[in-house]
Parts: structure tokens; sequence; C-alpha cells
């Protein structure tokens, strides 16, 4: 694990995938959902300094629903401690992560299932400070990278921890890093780059061989040309010391002479490319979120796209669902009642808009499709309203009662942006969805010509 962490910090193209892929899912940002409003805004209130981070407290919760989706992917598992206050541990305090390789599991005997909270008879079982059944224990001498001889145990029970895990075996209770399936290849393209850099130093600086005075010729006379040992090695020493940077230098004896042998640099481009596109295959983004182009087109970007959007969405209901138990249970601490905690969720995403057509996923071609699928039905001679009367179709859209409401509030709620949307409404019932939305005299011009792109509406 501490490899794959290893190789995450150092591999920029392992780290940048990983970090996108965490930025997509927390990047509406979270809220808390609930029935009542002051709940709401106490737990979003203490939420925004519920972490502790690089040692530091008082951080935003955003920092763990980051810090966790990281550890996910690098490490296989991801740890978040629910810290109690210190003065009171049975309150919580707020959340930090731990580093899963610090961590050992206590199950059952014979059994892949942790210890429960409340099953403190089971022998052997530690206990935490609340008087719970300990699952894990924090700097246990057999945790993963134990042991630690020089730590405290400190023992967690379920109810202290908020684990995620990534595709565990079936007997598993830590999951398995995305990293570890081209872990050889990513040490193996370092050692090829490498290679490549000593291959162009040493095309630049070749290899050198110094012949230094005849070795057959007469000590006794000085106009043969021998070198005393202790002058070839200061001559060495002193061109090993900064003369030439690069490559390989042999010193013999001979006359003064210098020859040198070119080295060459191997084509490698293809395997080079290869093993990139190996390690892009495990991260958990596709191949265009990483600013590819080489073989990137529309088409490719275009059936990658939905896939990518529902894994994203798949993440972040994981995260709400592992961390909404504990919002409730500070809301009880808050000592709110039994129906506003069960009431409360936490989500990540964007406020909603009452009016569908105001949010920011609201998708007009697939209302145009909507509609055109009315008109379908309707047949030939019925017409939509027969299948939805347009007071119900604007129940749907979540646009208020014409009789009900005035016309300028009528105009404050219409998003005029979704043109589309006005021009399927008026083509499906004769009218605009809100009555002189566009101003006076509006005059709607549909091109149905492209029923799968309708152009948008003008007005005068």
């Amino acid at each position: 694990m501490e490899k794959f962490w290893a190789q995450y910090r150092t591999c920029p193209l392992v780290r940048r995938g990983i970090d996108i892929f965490a930025e997509d899912i927390t990047a509406p940002g979270y809220r808390v959902d609930a029935d009542n409003d002051e709940l709401v805004e106490e737990l979003e209130e203490w939420l925004s300094s519920s972490a502790i981070v690089a040692g530091e407290s008082h951080r935003d919760f955003a920092e763990i629903l980051d810090g966790s989706i990281v550890q996910e992917e690098v490490r296989g598992t991801a740890l978040v401690e629910v810290v109690p206050k210190a003065e009171a541990d049975d309150e919580i305090w707020g959340f930090r992560l731990i580093n899963v390789s610090t961590v050992s599991a206590y199950t059952y005997e014979n059994q892949a299932v942790l210890i429960r909270p409340d099953d403190t008879e089971v022998d052997g079982v530690q206990t935490t400070s609340r008087g719970e059944a300990a699952a894990y224990g924090q700097w246990d001498n057999s945790a993963l990278a134990g042991p630690f001889n020089d730590k405290n145990t400190v023992p967690l029970s379920q109810n202290d921890i908020v684990k995620l895990v990534r595709d565990p075996d079936t007997s598993d209770i830590f999951g398995n890093s995305s990293i570890e399936p081209v872990s050889q290849e990513i040490d193996e393209l370092y050692r090829m780059l490498d290679d490549i850099g000593e291959a162009v130093h040493s095309k630049g600086y070749p290899h050198w061989i110094f012949k230094l005075g005849e070795p057959s010729g007469d000590i006794t006379d000085p106009r043969a040309g021998v070198w005393p040992e202790d002058k070839i090695k200061d001559y060495r020493d002193e061109h090993k010391e900064g003369n030439w940077e690069v490559g390989s230098k042999d010193f013999v004896p001979g006359d003064v002479e210098v020859e040198t042998i070119s080295s060459d640099v191997p084509e490698i481009e293809e395997l080079l490319d290869w093993y990139v596109e190996e390690i892009v295959s495990t991260l958990p983004v596709p191949k265009y979120k990483l600013g590819f182009t080489d073989s990137i087109n529309r088409d490719v970007t275009a059936e990658q796209a939905p896939q990518y959007e529902r894994k994203i969405e798949n993440k972040r209901r994981q995260l709400e669902e592992a961390f909404t138990p504990v919002l409730r249970r500070k809301a009880e601490e808050f000592g709110y009642s039994e129906n506003d905690v069960a009431s409360v969720k936490l989500s990540i995403e964007e406020e909603r808009e009452e009016n569908p057509l105001l949010r920011d996923n609201f998708d007009a071609s697939e209302f145009a499709e909507f509609a055109r699928g009315l008109q379908a039905a309707a047949g030939d001679e019925g017409e939509p309203s027969d299948i939805v009367p347009p007071e119900e179709m604007r129940e749907l859209l979540g646009l208020p009662d014409r009789d009900e409401v005035e016309e300028s509030a009528l105009e404050e709620e219409l998003d005029e942006e979704n043109e589309q949307v006005q021009a399927q409404f008026e083509e499906l019932y004769g009218e605009p969805s809100t009555p002189d939305a566009m101003g006076d005299g509006a005059d709607f011009d549909l091109d149905t010509s492209n029923e799968s792109e309708p152009q948008a509406p003008t007005a005068d």
C-alpha cells in the first residue's frame, strides 16, 4: 500500500487522474437536507469546521470527502475516524483520515466478519473509551504496515469509523488499490525514461579512453613518454571532478591520446506509448479527462462521458450513504426530535431549484424528445393535451398555476435561457409555457427540419 502511495505521489499521470476523479465527485459541494431548517443550518455550520487535516483542526468537511476518495483509490480503503470530544467521549467532535496501513482488523474467530460494537463479551475483545467492542486497532503490531512497538494501540469500534472500500474480495476486510494492476508498469516506465535520459547524455558525451604514456618505454629516458602511476591518477581525478559530467572514462597506459566510442539512443516510442496506455486504462477517469489528444475524437468522448457521469453519481451516493448516519447521530446530540433526525441526509450536489428549468442539470434536449413522444402518442388527429393537459405539464415542470400567480411572478420563475422548452411547449399547446414571458408580441419560429436539434425561438 505504501508503495502505491509513493507511486501516486511521484507519477503525475496517476496523481492527476485520481485527483481529477475526486474533484469531479465533490465539485458541486455538499449540503445537508432535513425537514427542519434550523437543524440544516446547525449541521452545515458544524461540518464547515469539523475536519482535522494535516494536523490542523477546524477545517472544512469537504477536505475529508476529497481525501477519502483519494485514499480509497490509492490504498484501496479509506478509513475516516469519527473523532470524539476530548471532554466527552460520547459526543462527536468531527472527522480525520486514518492511514489503513496502520490499522489491523478484529474479527470473530474463523470468520471474516468485524466484531460488532455491542459484542463486548467476545473472548479477547478490546473495548473503546466508550465501552464498545473494538473492530479495529490503530498502531496494533499486527497492522498491515506493523509492527509499531513504540506506539500504544488505539481500539476503535465500527461506530468510530466510516469505511469506504474499493473492489474487496469475498473474504477481504480491506479493499484493493486501483494502482496495483499497473504498479510494475509504472516502475518500468520510469526505468525506461531514466535509461533514455542516460542514453541521450551518452550520445552527447561518448565513452572516452585516455592512453597515458608508452607502457614499454624506458622509464629512465624522459623522452620515452612513460607516466608515473601518481601522475596518471592525478590526471584522471582532475577530469572526473567536473570536466565531463556524463559518460564513462577509462584511463589506460599508452601515448597521450583520446579515443571516443559513440553510443546510440534506441527507438522505443511505441513501447513507451503502450506503457502509458496501460497505466491510463486503470485510472478512474477516462483518457480524455487527462488531456490526451492523440487518438481521442468527439465520438469516443461522447461515448465515454455518460458512463463516467454515472460512475461519478454512484460514488456521490456511496459517500452520502456512508456519512449520513454520522450526521444523524450529531443531530441527536443537538437534541432534535426523532422525525427531524430521521429526515437528515447528506447530499453532494448543488441546491435544487423548485423549478426544474432553473436547475443546472436540466436537459432541454431530453424534454424536447419527451415532447415529441407525446406528439407521436397522440396520433395524427389527436392533441398532446389529450395525454397530458397543459396544467399537468406545468406542474410536471414545476411551473406555478397561471390562474393563481401574477404575471410578474411567472416571469421571475421562468428561465428565459431555456428557449427550446418554450418552443416545444408552444408547438404542443399552441402557447408558450408562460404567457408573454418573452415579451408582448412574441414571435416563435421553430425549424423542425432537424428534429434532434430544434432551433431556438426568436422574439421581437
